[in-house]
């Protein structure tokens, strides 16, 4: 029988002067935006797989005389157990039903539910057996595992509560990990499930097992960082700040543990509280949480990394003092250079952080600029995927809407008009009003500053087949994406244009011979 947790498959459920000044103030307030990523990363279910329960649903009749073992239909099971059974009738059934509820595939949930057997394995839970109570949180955690009605079915029969009770009582590691496993399951199906779950206890014995680390093993310490994700995972809505106030030293704990699974987790639960209520980061950095966070962003490991940029990502998306203290801590030199060459996840993360942080001051928008970033910027925007190219559109986007002339002028410094001159071909709507708003940007940036310039810029981007595409946008449905191809038409590649460009001498010259 594979009862080594260590064989277990994870599967998962679940942006004059004066007035030209409050002018560019109200656009960006109307354009910049700060942008959360909405999305999980660490799925919220997970069912425990038996390798021989499929090995069995396979056997021949050979196979099975051979090596006998227990078996009976899930309705003459509720029989036996109706029927005053005996301690080894008790283990030879509930094992019989978890080997059953553990099939890799099509296991029979909903027939487990219908035969009323849930009721039957909430209440195995408080037999005095530690077989019966294991193969029990067993069978419950893939009941569990399955849809939002399978687990009521769970909850409604109190399975909750008695799996807080059993994980009081044990003293058996390996059945306390099984009984947080169905927990976290339970808590990860919504919020409603989570919060009944934290009122049954389920705080009070997660936190403590979460000061003796020490003491327990591998797997159950990955577990317990695990359900620590799941307490934190859902937003509507949010645990309480009392709750959040009493977990932060677990998590403080076990960002700093030695193993890499725990540490990214663990990251993953403070990424979900960073992507709430504002008024939790200060709490936050009152500890040396973000210290633990930055090693994880500064290794190699893309598995690390990755919810640490999210983390870093969700503090640059709140107000500008925040910002700051995250650009103080030295990340945009120091990780983000090196972030920005990775791939992936990690790499789209990255530049969705460095669009936040273009979207802040003037100050937090030459961090990033000093660190270099910007021609790196560019290039992603050129050769990457189209989710990362998203997310630097973006980026430069906000650096043009929130930076001042001379800091658009460093973005004209690269060949970003020959780049986006080869992407205006796509139908993504919001990409397109990025890049445009990009090109008009640039181009009055070199017009105010460099404006002996504005002739090479502008062919620049012609060249490109820029023009050409902004010609035929003006037909697009979009009014906001005609309104940003007119404005650059009209102001750069009319045929009045030299009227207009008091750097054009507007008499012709006249020969005489």
């Amino acid at each position: 029988m594979a009862e080594n947790i260590e064989e277990r498959s994870k599967m998962y459920k679940n942006v004059g002067k004066a007035e030209q000044e409050t002018s560019r103030r109200r656009r960006t307030e109307q354009t910049i935006e700060l942008r959360r990523q909405k999305r999980g990363d660490v799925l919220n279910k997970r069912r425990n797989i038996d390798p021989e329960a499929d090995y069995e649903s396979e056997s021949t009749d050979v196979d099975k005389a051979v090596h006998p073992k227990f078996s009976c239909s899930l309705s003459e099971a509720r029989e036996l157990l109706l029927n005053n059974p005996s301690p080894e009738t008790l283990r030879q059934v509930f094992e019989h039903i978890r080997r059953l509820l553990s099939r890799g595939s099509n296991p029979p949930i909903d027939e487990v539910v219908n035969e009323g057997l849930v009721v039957a394995l909430v209440q195995a839970l408080g037999v005095n057996d530690e077989k019966v109570q294991f193969e029990a949180a067993w069978g419950l955690t893939n009941v569990v595992s399955g849809t939002t009605k399978h687990t009521e079915a769970a909850v409604n029969a109190g399975a909750t509560q008695a799996l807080v009770n059993l994980i009081r009582a044990s003293n058996s590691q390996k059945l306390v990990e099984q009984c947080f496993w169905a927990v976290a399951n339970i808590m990860g199906d919504n919020a409603m499930f989570r919060d009944h779950a934290i009122n049954c206890g389920v705080l009070e014995v997660l936190i403590n097992y979460a000061d003796n680390l020490e003491q327990l093993n591998l797997t159950l310490v990955k577990t317990i960082a695990w359900v620590f994700s799941n307490v934190c995972r859902h937003k509507n809505p949010q645990i309480s700040f009392e709750k959040i106030e009493m977990i932060i030293p677990s998590l403080v704990k076990l960002l700093k543990f030695k193993d890499q699974e725990t540490r990214q987790d663990t990251c993953w639960s403070v990424s979900y509280l960073t992507d709430g209520d504002d008024s939790i980061l200060p709490l936050l950095l009152k500890t040396d949480i973000l210290s633990s966070v930055e090693a994880m962003l500064m290794s190699n490991v893309d598995k690390l990394a990755a919810p640490a940029l999210r983390v870093f990502g969700n503090f640059v998306s709140g107000d500008d003092n925040v910002t700051q203290i995250i650009i103080d801590t030295g990340i945009i030199k120091n990780a983000l250079p090196g972030l920005l060459k990775r791939s992936g996840t990690v790499l789209k993360e990255a530049c969705w952080l460095l669009s936040n942080v273009l979207a802040g001051t003037v100050d937090q928008i030459q961090s990033v600029i000093d660190a270099g970033l910007i021609p790196e910027l560019v290039n992603l925007l050129d050769r990457s995927d189209f989710k990362v190219k998203g997310e630097c559109a973006w980026a430069l986007a906000n650096l043009c809407h929130a930076g001042t002339q001379p800091q658009i002028y460093q973005l004209a410094q690269t060949p970003i008009l020959t780049v986006i001159g080869n992407h205006l071909n796509v139908r993504h709507v919001e990409f397109l009003l990025n890049l445009l708003n990009i090109v008009a940007s640039v181009l009055n940036a070199v017009a105010n500053l460099k404006p002996e310039a504005l002739e090479s810029y502008v062919n620049a981007f012609e060249e490109a087949g820029g023009v050409s595409y902004i010609e035929e946008l003006q037909n697009h449905e979009n009014p906001k994406i005609y309104d940003s191809c007119y404005e650059i038409i009209s102001r750069y590649y009319s045929e009045d244009q030299d009227e207009n460009n008091p750097n054009i001498s507007q008499e012709a010259p006249v020969f005489n011979f």
